[in-house]
């Protein structure tokens, strides 16, 4: 009797733990969503690689590297110095038809200080014209039919979203926040820019001028990118410590996360089929441009403000924030740490039963 006593009970709780189990990886399953990446390749083998940027054909990628505007083929042969202005350079950005690049440039007049310039140059590197000047001007970004010009400028104290037309007239102010801002990147309908300030990404609408957030947390969302269809942003975030990619869904303000290397993956840059993102990545050492193949129509968003009412408590607490923060970005580790913690959880079962009968 004693023996049908302990197996009733025994399985009793061993049926709790399973579910407690369960539980636990259900909810590492909600922590990141599933997402497929045919390839993930390295295209450059430098140091310090920064702002990849795609030809409106998807043929070439532009990027910066060791302070310099260097250009590729998309599979990564073909790598061309275009221009060193002895300084600083970086954030190049193609036009609307691929025959020019824009990017920023580190500047200096006499008797002045130095500053951050935007400047323009065919393909080939040659015709080169400064289009700002005095106040730092950065981070060029062309509307999709080639008419403006989206820059950040420090022309009002700190940077502040601006537009002008492409000879460099037409200057406009598009923000004032207290903060800067940076990263502006063109919807495809040329109607709303994206920007990040303060830690999270915001769209602005050229006609309304009113900013609309889409992130609010405590981490730092950074570098965002439109998708060609207008749908989804592309964005990094330092969730669980080291930046990774993430990508946000419009239609249904949810979010995925698509990388969760022990290293950094920062400005990513989608082709213009939608299909892959250049990116930068340290995972070898040195910051260099990835690309991924990337299947969207595979990705399961999770919906961050979709919860169920009895679960509400749950989502907003902060320690369970912190843990599905850490689910997100080292799930290796944290699925490993689950199961040996469920192990000694069974083992702890057992052995109060063994206890109990002996």
């Amino acid at each position: 009797m004693k023996h049908i006593l302990f197996a009733v009970q025994f399985r009793k709780y061993l049926s709790r733990g399973f579910f407690l189990l369960t539980f636990v990886l259900l909810f590492i399953s909600s922590a990141f969503g599933a997402v497929v990446i045919d390839s993930n390749v390295k295209l450059t083998n430098t140091t310090n690689a920064n702002n990849p940027a795609w030809s409106p054909d998807g043929e070439k990628i532009v990027y910066a590297a060791r302070q310099a505007i260097w250009i590729m083929n998309s599979d990564g042969s073909g790598q061309k110095k275009l221009y060193d202005g002895m300084g600083w350079d970086g954030e190049p950005e193609f036009n609307d038809d691929g025959t020019k690049i824009y990017f920023a440039s580190e500047s200096k007049k006499a008797f002045s200080a130095r500053y951050i310039s935007i400047h323009v140059m065919d393909t080939d590197g040659s015709n080169g014209l400064k289009l700002t000047e005095n106040a730092d001007s950065r981070a060029p970004s062309l509307s999709p039919h080639g008419s403006k010009l989206a820059y950040t400028s420090r022309t009002s104290g700190n940077y502040d979203v601006w537009t002008m037309s492409l000879n460099g007239a037409d200057k406009v102010r598009l923000t004032d926040a207290i903060g800067d801002e940076s990263s502006p990147s063109w919807s495809p309908d040329g109607s709303t820019i994206v920007y990040s300030a303060m830690g999270d990404i915001f769209t602005i609408d050229l006609n309304d001028v009113r900013p609309v957030q889409l992130t609010e947390d405590i981490y730092n969302n950074v570098e965002p990118d439109y998708s060609p269809d207008g749908k989804m942003i592309a964005y990094a975030s330092d969730v669980g410590g080291d930046h990774d990619l993430w990508i946000l869904d419009l239609a249904g303000n949810s979010h995925v996360k698509i990388t969760s290397d022990l290293s950094s993956e920062r400005a990513p840059a989608w082709s213009p089929d939608g299909n892959k993102i250049a990116y930068v990545s340290n995972r070898e050492g040195e910051f260099n441009i990835w690309v991924m193949n990337l299947e969207t129509e595979e990705i399961n968003f999770e919906i961050a403000d979709n919860h169920a009412e009895d679960n509400e408590n749950a989502v907003n607490n902060e320690y369970v924030k912190k843990l599905r923060d850490y689910a997100a970005s080292k799930p290796k580790e944290f699925i490993a740490i689950v199961l040996l913690a469920s192990f000694g959880f069974v083992v702890l079962i057992v052995g109060s039963f063994l206890r109990k009968i002996s």
